[in-house]
């Protein structure tokens, strides 16, 4: 069982150091196997806006980005890059010169085929926070620009693995975690709101229980219209990646996000 020691605090948020709540926790006998950053460190990355996106005037595949960072430049950054979805509008994280990213890579200002780069445009690989990338990092359109990337997504925060022992289900879950924490340390857990939603359409699958004693009860909704198009928001698939979980699509990202806090197994 991982799981993000942030997403854990929105549950129990007991005044203890991480390092002692791990030693409760394997006290408690939910053995703590691991704790670790969700990220690695990195400084001098902020959120940036691309104001436009120019092609190199020596080199086919390469962009000159302006790059609005807020207050912390009086004048857009000149940035190349060779990326591919590097785009007018597009919110990126943004590496300033002076910055320092996983593997302690310093970012100089530098010439590209002639043009002068005052920065990088990062993907999640080079900020490790994924195996791979097709691009650089697309932030939403909301990001405040000139924030570090670090505040945004709050990534000062651990993962916890635990080594759930067969005989604590109930442990495989944020909820469950939650309580077991709530009891150890004497204090509240707060529950999660769910707001009933009314069927609106009258349509039925039919389920047949082919073995009643493993599963002695089936319940599902049918939910038409749904847009294939849209992305899941930021927030869950951070907190999703936190807990070892690769985004995929809304759906599927919904059911694990509910199967991962509540316990509840889900698909779709």
């Amino acid at each position: 069982m991982k799981f993000s020691e942030q997403w854990l605090r929105e549950w129990v948020n007991p005044d203890l150091t991480t390092a002692v709540l791990g030693h409760q926790l394997t006290m408690a006998g939910l053995e703590v196997d691991a704790i670790e950053p969700v990220a690695p460190a990195h400084s001098g990355v902020v959120v940036g806006k691309i104001l436009s996106a120019e092609k190199h005037p020596d080199a086919d595949k390469l962009q000159v980005c302006l790059v609005d960072v807020g207050e912390l430049s009086e004048e857009p950054l000149q940035i190349v890059c060779g990326a591919k979805n590097a785009r007018k509008d597009l919110i990126v994280a943004c590496a300033m010169v002076k910055a320092v990213l996983p593997g302690n890579f310093k970012i100089k200002k530098s010439k590209l085929r002639g043009v002068v780069s005052l920065g990088m445009l990062c993907s999640e690989k080079e900020l490790g926070l994924a195996d791979s990338a097709d691009g650089i990092m697309e932030l939403p359109q909301d990001a405040p620009i000139g924030s570090t990337l670090n505040d945004y997504l709050q990534l000062d925060d651990v993962s916890f693995e635990l080594g759930v022992t067969p005989n604590r289900g109930d442990c495989f879950s944020i909820a469950g975690v939650a309580r077991e924490t709530g009891v150890m340390t004497r204090n509240d857990v707060k529950s999660v709101e769910i707001i009933t939603q009314a069927a609106t359409i009258d349509e039925c699958l039919v389920i047949n229980i082919e073995a009643p004693e493993a599963c002695p009860r089936y319940a599902g909704r049918v939910i038409k219209n749904v847009n294939t198009l849209a992305k899941t928001p930021m927030w869950m698939q951070e907190k999703l990646r936190r807990c070892g979980h690769r985004s995929i699509s809304p759906l599927v990202d919904i059911t694990n996000f509910v199967m991962i806090e509540l316990g509840q197994p889900m698909h779709a």
